[in-house]
């Protein structure tokens, strides 16, 4: 899953959580896995319609997407931030563990449940009509969430959220059905080099708009 993981994040974004805060949260699991790539510590390959949504063969990544350090990365994601920001601490770990919930139903068996334990993974991906409009579905309901929570602040306050959906639903289709990366370095690279770019923009967004007014 890409743009899916973005739904929970604009959904709990707002007063107390900067959207930027949410999306480099729900992705954080993958920021790690890039530079483990490319590192050699954790590995993936690339194969042509290894699945019918992408080309990702995601055969060794415990330190990352494993159950056990996904719980481990979302604590210490969640004590990080409550040390920064004083509160928020559960959500911001809540948003991390979310990543591996819905990876668990998109991805083929790839995910450990501990180290060297039994791979899980419900195979969503599979069904790309299926695992494309869930990808959407999510994004959409969230960001409805976000912005009724929200408020422009003039003009850029609708042309922000429009860029970010627009870059993410673009990034979304060509990782669905166009051509493999080069290898998985490549992949990994592409990666960070997104993460940055939404997260930025998911910061433009943060700017342009303003949490309501509750009484």
């Amino acid at each position: 899953m890409f743009t899916g993981h973005y739904g929970p994040a604009a959904a709990v974004a707002g007063k107390n959580i900067k959207l930027w805060h949410g999306f480099v949260a729900v992705q954080f699991l993958d920021i790690l896995w890039a530079p483990f790539v490319l590192l050699g510590v954790e590995h993936a390959r690339i194969v042509e319609n290894f699945t019918a949504s992408n080309h990702f063969d995601l055969y060794h990544m415990p330190y990352t997407h494993s159950l056990v350090m996904a719980l481990f990365w979302s604590v210490v994601a969640g004590l990080a931030y409550n040390a920064w920001r004083k509160s928020g601490g559960v959500i911001i770990g809540a948003l991390v563990f979310s990543h591996w919930v819905l990876d668990f139903v998109t991805h083929k068996p790839d995910l450990e449940l501990w180290f060297g334990g039994p791979k899980v993974g419900l195979g969503l991906w599979d069904y790309r009509t299926v695992a494309v409009s869930a990808e959407f579905g999510l994004l959409l309901a969230g960001f409805m969430i976000f912005l009724k929570a929200t408020k422009g602040k003039g003009v850029s306050g609708v042309i922000a959220p429009a860029v970010l959906l627009a870059g993410l639903a673009a990034a979304q289709i060509f990782g669905n059905f166009g051509p493999p990366p080069g290898s998985a370095a490549e992949a990994a690279q592409t990666a960070i080099v997104a993460y940055a770019l939404f997260a930025a923009l998911a910061a433009w967004v943060d700017a342009a708009r303003a949490p309501m007014q509750t009484v």
